[in-house]
């Protein structure tokens, strides 16, 4: 019988090969211990570049919204600084949130329920101020946008509501994005290559990241620099888009949540700032019935808070992710599937975007991946055909 994971690995390989992105890296397991490990490709097209390794750095784009702001959300609702009924009007006491974003709750924007657009072109308005001045005004431009719908009537996915979630998680905690994330969720967990504004961490090189495109903003760079526009214009750190990371970390990081959702030993991290000098108090990073509530789909809608899930049909996931599977899709060409019935766990980090935005092969790809991935960790059962 033919060996499944280098029958994995040659598909893998195919991606590069029928030009679906230039370089990927793909992290297979089951109930959180990890089965597969691969990278192929190089960093970009030109001649020069680096082959991809392990440690190859992928802009995860709205892999955000999952893994750095609805999981900052998770731990400080864990901590009771929040809660998903909190308002935003409860929250930010700034003039500039007008009184129809006032009663958006934090369930209602996790779950793209709150009536923002999909997304706007923010980037086009904040270039045209100095960068000293460009800070906080995304979350200020998606506050002023008018509401499509009324809150709670459509589903409608929103990069806009993510937007407003981070002025949420940095009014709680008193810190940006990326220093919470880092300092509550990553490092805990020993994932210091997990963040965001890259290029201004030590030590690193453009030479570590898989290349993306200029896009919509003329002369910015394609290696170490945000591929979104709006999270660009921004700093490089928004609630959608921003963060940057490697395959394994993303795995460990999902692998911590799987264990967690099923009740076994989470992680423990000391409270910043302590309670008293020398003195800390330990809690779960990841207290179980969080997890829970945040990978239970929410009634009436396909999400959960923060993460999509399969669909009825044809899925990303392909057919052999149970109903049961919580993931996100990145516009850069990234994802991941987590089984949370089943154990099966797949990060697929890709660049393809590098081959222009509209090139969209990895439509078809990437639930070929899964499946290939599915059968090699043992799963037959078609879910969907």
């Amino acid at each position: 019988m033919a060996n499944p994971w280098a029958a994995l690995g040659a598909l893998l390989q195919e991606g590069v090969d029928k030009h679906v992105y230039t370089a990927a890296t793909l992290v297979v397991g089951l109930k959180g211990e990890l089965c597969y490990e691969s990278a192929v490709g190089r960093l970009g097209q030109t001649p020069e570049a680096a082959p991809v390794t392990r440690d190859t750095i992928f802009d995860l784009a709205s892999l955000t919204k999952p893994l750095a702001t609805a999981l900052a959300l998770l731990t400080l609702m864990a901590q009771g600084r929040l809660n998903l009924d909190t308002t935003l009007g409860e929250i930010l006491a700034v003039d500039w949130l007008p009184p129809d974003k006032q009663p958006l709750t934090i369930k209602s924007l996790l779950t793209h329920s709150a009536g923002l657009p999909a997304w706007r072109p923010f980037f086009q308005t904040i270039l045209q101020v100095p960068p000293e001045q460009r800070g906080g005004m995304l979350e200020k431009l998606a506050a002023a946008e008018p509401l499509e719908y009324p809150p709670g009537t459509a589903t409608v996915y929103s990069d806009l509501g993510f937007m407003l979630l981070k002025a949420v998680i940095e009014a709680v905690s008193g810190q940006d994005l990326d220093r919470y994330c880092r300092e509550q969720i990553y490092q805990p967990l020993g994932l210091s290559g997990l963040g965001f504004c890259p290029r201004q961490r030590p030590n690193e090189t453009a030479q570590q990241y898989a290349a993306t495109e200029i896009g919509l903003i003329q002369g910015r760079g394609i290696q170490g620099e945000v591929h979104d526009e709006n999270a660009w214009a921004a700093g490089g750190m928004a609630g959608h888009a921003g963060l940057f990371g490697r395959g394994w970390e993303v795995f460990q990081l999902l692998a911590a949540l799987y264990q967690s959702y099923q009740g076994q030993a989470a992680s423990k991290i000391p409270l910043n700032p302590p309670l008293a000098k020398g003195d800390f108090e330990i809690m779960d990073l990841f207290p179980t019935r969080w997890v829970r509530t945040f990978l239970t789909p929410v009634p009436g809608s396909s999400r959960t808070l923060g993460f999509d899930t399969p669909t009825p049909g044809p899925a990303s996931a392909g057919r052999f992710f149970s109903p049961h599977s919580v993931g996100h899709l990145g516009f850069t060409g990234t994802s991941f599937w987590l089984d949370l019935e089943l154990g099966q766990m797949v990060v697929l980090l890709t660049n393809r975007v590098h081959l222009g935005r509209d090139h969209d092969k990895i439509k078809q790809f990437r639930p070929l991946i899964h499946e290939a991935a599915s059968q090699a960790l043992g799963s037959t059962y078609p879910f969907r055909g």
